[in-house]
């Protein structure tokens, strides 16, 4: 397999040749004079199909999807598959080099970038070329991301709840299909992500999370890795499902969540000290109930954070460190 250089304002899935297997470094002008790359795998079986998009790496500091989407480009030749595949497992090698979730150079967060501006800061020209270039060009969108550094996030599968459209339907459909126990359904998503651009597109979407904390939990991964090939299976991308996926018991489905997902409208620390949780992810919660308490180094109690609604908890402080501002916990609400 060669490694190919394509400019990505020329590329064209359907121009490349069935039953092919390529990797490609697709560029785009960063700056003056200055050009960068994104890494793809592209994959296109002998019969036609859907196009398929995954990304990992939207933020450099989380894994499993790169993990993942290295396993697939392995695992897979284009005699696996019908229609096309293409894979991007850094999307943001800005932040990716450093291990952080914003990009360095403009301290920019990608996944609030989209559509993005072609002569803008770098985070927002490489929006733009991931929009235009691939997004646009899918017939579905798999986003992956984790905790990463800052959060725990417990594994689940985000997607696009509108019985009231083909975009949603399918987006629900495809959630139902992915393998995970945990599905958050949002009615609505926050302008800026891929998933909203997506959206916005008309192409049916679903992001992941998983735990996080700049490692790639095993059993974790494996289950990410196999819910991408449910994924294919249910887009009729598979040419032998069974190969790939064994006949199984799915798990079933423990909580089905609802809520617009975002993580910018999380409780955040109105002080530093150390957080110590009571709580556990997905536990339930009533409102008033007791999430943590923030002591200083002599243990003395600077704050008692309790839930500010009933519902089920998606999100806590990554590390026991607090900064002022930085996430404290998150609360997903259980659809009725």
């Amino acid at each position: 397999m060669t490694l190919k250089r394509e400019e990505i304002e020329r590329f064209r899935p359907d121009a490349y040749p069935a039953a092919v297997k390529e990797q490609i470094r697709l560029t785009y002008e960063e700056a003056e004079g200055s050009v960068a790359e994104i890494p793809l795998y592209l994959i296109k079986g002998a019969d036609a199909g859907p196009v398929l998009l995954m990304l990992a790496a939207i933020h450099g500091d989380e894994y499993e999807g790169v993990q993942t989407i290295i396993e697939l480009g392995r695992m897979l030749s284009p005699a696996d598959i019908r229609g096309t595949l293409l894979m991007v497992p850094i999307a943001n090698a800005y932040a990716y080099r450093t291990a952080d979730r914003l990009t360095p150079e403009d301290g920019r967060n990608l996944a609030r970038e989209f559509p993005g501006k072609r002569e803008g800061t770098v985070t927002e020209r490489l929006a733009w070329h991931l929009g235009k270039g691939l997004i646009k060009k899918a017939d579905f969108l798999l986003d992956m991301h984790s905790g990463g550094t800052y959060y725990e996030v417990p594994e689940f599968v985000g997607y696009y709840d509108n019985d009231g459209c083909e975009t949603g339907r399918r987006s629900s459909a495809a959630a139902e299909a992915f393998g995970f126990q945990v599905l958050w359904g949002h009615d609505q998503v926050s302008p800026g992500r891929t998933v909203s651009y997506a959206g916005d597109c008309g192409i049916p979407w679903l992001y992941t999370e998983a735990f996080g904390g700049r490692r790639v939990k095993r059993d974790e991964q494996h289950r990410l890795r196999q819910g991408a090939l449910r994924l294919m299976g249910h887009l009729g991308m598979l040419v032998s499902p069974s190969q790939w996926i064994p006949e199984e018991t799915k798990p079933e489905i423990r909580y089905r969540l609802t809520g617009n997902g975002d993580f910018d409208g999380s409780v955040t620390a109105e002080e530093e000290g150390f957080f110590i949780p009571s709580v556990a992810l997905l536990q339930n919660v009533r409102q008033g109930d007791e999430i943590g308490i923030v002591y200083n180094g002599f243990g003395e109690i600077l704050r008692s954070y309790r839930a500010v609604c009933d519902g089920v908890i998606v999100g806590l402080a990554g590390a026991p460190v607090l900064k002022r501002g930085s996430l404290v916990y998150l609360i997903a609400l259980l659809q009725e």
